[in-house]
């Protein structure tokens, strides 16, 4: 998981790029049902390898997860310092594990 004021920084920063309100609590891990018929339902943790986050993807380390109108899952790769982060929709999310 990202320092707080790093994970405050990169939530700045996709709130500004993405024109979004992004909640600040903090999300240790999400359960997802996806509606996409080739992606599995999985649990999503920050800190974990995680695969099939897109169609073909490449395993990606999670380094932060957001709550807005969809739930932003960032990686190295996507989010965290280059690209757009993953985006889940709110109805594929099955369950929210807050960080303590």
């Amino acid at each position: 998981m990202l320092p707080p004021d790093e994970l405050e920084q990169l939530r700045r920063r996709l709130m500004e790029a993405y024109s979004l309100k992004i909640r600040s609590k903090r999300i240790r891990a999400i359960k997802l049902n996806s509606s996409y018929h080739w992606q599995p339902p999985m649990l999503i943790e920050v800190g974990k390898r995680c695969r099939n986050l897109e169609q073909d993807g490449p395993v990606e380390e999670v380094v932060a997860i957001f709550e807005s109108t969809a739930f932003l899952v960032c990686t190295l790769e996507h989010g965290a310092s280059e690209g757009m982060p993953h985006f889940f929709s709110r109805q594929d999310v099955r369950r929210v594990f807050e960080a303590e």
